[in-house]
């Protein structure tokens, strides 16, 4: 009943905007409709016949048509006939004298909203006047419901109470891929996509047996078998006069908006690279991963992974290469782990992994164990493999510390231990390392502070001729004035240089000054110069290089760029810059020779105008007569590819007799004296003339 009262509530306010045509040719009739009709409806238009009703319905399509039964030029149920032809829902009320059998049958299989007889009672019309407006109004709000049903871009599905799916319209059939005729009758489970438990469904219906509604996310199967995200508003429909109640629920497919979530919350928590934890997501479950062990009073640890020399991969194969050994290293991390624990990317060649609920120290090591043998495994590259291997440092909490950052810190130290010690192996945290570790974060900043103040300086070591006894060349050492040490070699920090990312500038200040110098010495002398892998893979190296050198004035010819096997060996960038600055009229000097490997075919395309024999080879020639005889094989060689070769690390006598019976063209060693500054180049020569003239 309240919902009839609330239609006649409805009609009543709709009235002051219904237009209605009367069609009758009798005044009195005409004057009753007026007065009980022209104060509720907003205009009453008027006809007398069939022909000008026709022309005033098709003109203004009225809201109600009231036609009496017998017109002047014909019969008002014709005038009905006409206008339901065009208009099969027009609401029409026929008034008549007339109620015999036959008539009234007639009016009720025309379908006619209304008869009402004359004379006409004004209470009984507007009764009959509104109920029509009313079910005219429900007629048009199932038109419009039902073309929403079917035109809606979401599914709808409507229910029993049992579960029973009673409808659905064609969006649905879209979405899920089911005809109407397949789940009409069936239970909504058939939808099920298995992935939700038994409570999740009990949740949704005690919402809607106490709320009658309910909303939210959730995961259904398509006939395909296909899952798909949506999201599913359920409204509980409860039937007039007795009728059952419905369910109709609204679905809306959100699997591209949960998959844009998704790739936004990826690239928020994960690398983009390898498709491990990011640092913001591994700290997030490094603070969680904490809690839970301080509530369940257990123990876990990190493990602190950096890949050893990943640097020399990059430079000698390029940053291709070495994103595909980051990805395959991540990979081969995942697969060494359980699914609970955590592998993250901190950045560059570093990795930290949370193992939960696990101190066994002998556990733990088996499981640094199998790290280290799965990245040292070689990863195919076209043609080639390359092998890398790793260093882990480990911490335990609550053991080694409580916080995430000291967590972090201790296991960073243990790290610097494991690398300190050789690499490619792993160490706990001791507190004893603390210190050490601390020294290396203190030189760090004390290089890089140096360069800002150029605290470094440059030392050079001469090539003597072993036919002449002259000082021909001289190599550019790099020096380091640490501000509590002294003056440091090349050997205690150029490699933490190159790993802090500072060598690019130090190397351009150190050529600056080296080039500056060499001009302030008359003659010939020539210098040499050391470039690292990085320094040739820059794609401006040749121009940056020339640069630094026309603008001090130095001739290319009076300039040896040198660099070792390795940082040739398949980087077909840096080859490219080595022929360039030959091409411009520098020289070129291969380092180490015979300590790497380096092909035929490589040997075969550079423009080597020397070759330095390692000195690991020169330190054995006297006592060792097989590499006394493989340091001769490798001067008969140079000789033959028409090279200068140097013998690098000379420190006696015996040394410098053999390798100039083999016939070396120089060497440079400590035997003629230590590395000197400038100011002190000039004078070198004397103090080992007569050392020279002592061997012969």
């Amino acid at each position: 009943m309240l919902g009839a009262e609330a239609a006649m509530s409805r009609v009543l306010n709709q009235l002051e905007r219904v237009r209605a045509l009367v069609v009758d040719s009798d005044q009195t009739t005409r004057n009753v409709l007026q007065g009980a009709l022209s104060g509720d409806v907003a205009e009453i238009l008027w006809a007398t016949d069939v022909e000008s009703g026709m022309a005033n319905w098709s003109r203004h399509q009225p809201d109600i048509v009231l036609i009496e039964y017998r017109l002047r030029d014909g019969d008002g149920l014709d005038l009905c006939k006409q206008i339901r032809a065009l208009d099969p829902d027009a609401t029409i009320m026929v008034m008549s004298v007339a109620t015999e059998p036959d008539y009234l049958h007639r009016i009720i299989s025309e379908g006619i909203d209304a008869h009402i007889v004359k004379p006409i009672d004004e209470f009984l019309l507007l009764d009959r006047f509104r109920r029509c407006l009313r079910d005219r109004q429900r007629v048009l709000d199932l038109k419009m419901a039902s073309l929403v049903f079917e035109v809606v871009n979401e599914g709808i599905i409507i229910t029993d109470e049992k579960a029973r799916i009673l409808a659905v319209n064609p969006a649905f059939s879209l979405l899920t891929g089911y005809r109407p005729n397949e789940v009409v009758g069936m239970r909504t489970s058939i939808l099920s996509s298995g992935l939700h438990a038994p409570d999740f469904y009990r949740l949704i219906w005690d919402s809607l047996l106490t709320h009658g509604r309910w909303s939210g996310e959730l995961t259904n199967r398509r006939k395909d078998g296909s899952l798909y995200e949506q999201w599913l508003s359920i409204a509980a429909v409860d039937g007039q006069f007795g009728l059952p109640r419905r369910y109709v629920g609204l679905i809306s497919d959100i699997t591209d908006r949960k998959r844009e979530e998704e790739r936004v919350r990826r690239l928020a928590h994960i690398d983009s690279l390898t498709g491990v934890a990011n640092r913001v997501l591994f700290h997030d479950r490094l603070q969680r991963s904490i809690a839970r062990a301080h509530r369940y009073r257990y123990k876990l640890a990190i493990l602190y992974v950096d890949l050893d020399h990943f640097k020399q991969v990059n430079d000698n194969w390029g940053h291709a290469a070495g994103d595909e050994v980051l990805r395959v290293a991540a990979a081969r991390m995942l697969h060494s782990v359980r699914v609970t624990d955590t592998v993250s990317r901190r950045g560059g060649d570093e990795f930290v992994l949370i193992i939960e609920q696990n101190d066994d120290p002998e556990e733990l090591g088996s499981i640094c164990q199998k790290l280290l043998s799965q990245i040292s495994l070689s990863v195919p590259l076209g043609a080639s493999n390359i092998q890398v291997d790793a260093s882990i440092g480990v911490a335990i909490y609550p053991d080694d510390a409580e916080q995430p950052e000291d967590l972090l810190a201790a296991a960073d130290m243990a790290l610097y231990e494991a690398k300190s010690e050789g690499r490619s192996r792993f160490r706990f945290y001791r507190q004893k390392s603390a210190p050490n570790f601390r020294g290396r974060l203190d030189m760090e900043q004390a290089l890089r502070d140096g360069l800002a103040n150029w605290r470094y300086a440059i030392r050079y070591l001469p090539e003597i001729s072993l036919q002449t006894g002259k000082v021909e060349h001289v190599e550019a050492l790099l020096r380091f004035q640490h501000p509590e040490f002294g003056l440091l070699d090349a050997g205690r920090f150029l490699e933490i240089a190159e790993e802090i990312g500072i060598m690019p500038e130090l190397g351009r200040k150190a050529l600056v000054q080296a080039a500056t110098e060499l001009t302030q010495i008359s003659g010939e002398l020539g210098l040499v110069v050391d470039l690292s892998a990085r320094q040739l893979m820059a794609p401006d190296a040749v121009q940056h290089l020339l640069a630094i050198l026309l603008e001090a004035g130095v001739p290319t010819e009076r300039i040896t760029f040198e660099c070792t096997e390795s940082a040739l060996t398949g980087n077909e960038r840096a080859v490219k810059t080595v022929l360039a600055l030959a091409e411009s009229g520098c020289k070129f000097s291969l380092d180490d020779f015979g300590a790497g490997y380096c092909s035929f075919g490589l040997l075969s395309q550079l423009p080597m105008n020397s070759i330095k024999i390692d000195r690991s080879f020169v330190a054995e020639i006297v006592l060792n007569t097989q590499m006394r005889s493989l340091v001769a094989a490798l001067v008969a060689f140079g000789k033959r590819l028409g090279v200068r070769v140097i013998a690098e690390g000379v420190e006696n006598l015996a040394q410098l007799e053999i390798l100039r019976e083999v016939g070396c063209d120089a060497a440079q060693g400590y035997l003629f004296g230590r590395p000197v500054g400038f100011d002190d180049l000039e004078s070198f020569s004397a103090g080992f003339k007569s050392l020279f003239e002592a061997s012969r």
